[in-house]
């Protein structure tokens, strides 16, 4: 059997992301929720303190959200019964799968996060991610599903890694490699589920970091047939995908320039030409 044959196996056994996110993706969640009930002792949760003991202030940098990767071998017999349940068995990806994934793809893997000081609890949780390049020893996929953990929640650490964001995954840390069923939702929506959702540059006075490849909605203030979007960089594209009552969602596209960009809504009226309607600034990152 060849291994495009056996990519094909996988994909069609696997289904979609969706069904991933119904099986042991909600296990976990119901895991962490668990977790969250439980009492936690106030000496565990020092508010200016560092782990040496000696009280001194935090810089920011020391209690921001951060985390590692999940050892897969070490992934919970009941988790893993989840994904028996929802495919019929569990078995990590071998080389010959990931060497031919495509950008068509995602990989599932499991983050673990960082106990720091003020948050001493970890949090566990398994991320979507779209493949971009393979590589010998990793494969780089953006992150395509919004994590719930990424910051911190009471005594819980969070694990800092967010949607949009490129990742290098090991390939020995990979839990599944999938091709998810093409989406029929079209329009609105078709890329998953918003990043972020942006009021106009000129009314909040802010400049918002975003990603390619992935969906952000703005606030319009009305929205007509004959409105135009532009953007002040040749090499910066971008995808207007659909409405949803006064949000527009939109993509930038992989391959997009990074750094500073500003995107403005204008309508075209007939008789006065394109008058002002929004302004975006965007920071586009890799």
């Amino acid at each position: 059997m060849t291994a495009m044959k056996t990519v094909g196996i996988v994909a069609a056994t696997l289904a979609t992301t969706a069904l991933i996110g119904g099986g042991a993706y909600w296990f976990y969640k119901r895991r962490q929720k668990k977790k969250d009930e439980e009492e936690v002792d106030p000496e565990d949760l020092p508010n200016d303190a560092d782990d040496d003991g000696v009280t001194e202030p935090v810089t920011p940098d020391e209690v921001r959200p951060r985390g590692g990767f999940m050892d897969r071998n070490t992934l919970p017999d009941d988790v893993k019964q989840k994904f028996v349940e929802a495919f019929g068995g569990y078995a990590p990806p071998k080389d010959e799968i990931l060497d031919n994934l495509t950008q068509e793809d995602v990989v599932l893997f499991g983050v673990k996060s960082e106990p720091v000081p003020g948050y001493p609890s970890v949090r566990e949780e398994i991320l979507t991610a779209k493949v971009r390049t393979v590589e010998d020893t990793v494969i780089r996929a953006r992150i395509s599903e919004p994590p719930l953990y990424s910051a911190h929640l009471g005594s819980h650490a969070g694990h800092g890694f967010r949607i949009g964001e490129m990742v290098e995954v090991p390939r020995g840390v990979i839990i599944f490699a999938a091709r998810p069923k093409p989406s029929e939702v079209k329009g609105y929506g078709e890329y998953g589920r918003p990043a972020g959702t942006f009021e106009s540059s000129h009314v909040s006075k802010k400049s918002y970091d975003v990603h390619p490849g992935t969906p952000y909605d703005l606030v319009m203030p009305y929205i007509t047939d004959d409105i135009e979007f532009h953007v002040d960089r040749e090499m910066v594209r971008f995808e207007l995908v659909g409405t949803k009552g006064l949000r527009q969602q939109i993509v930038f596209k992989e391959g997009s320039m990074h750094g500073d960009v500003t995107l403005r809504a204008l309508d075209r009226d007939p008789k006065t030409g394109l008058v002002f309607v929004a302004r975006w600034n965007f920071h586009i990152e890799p």
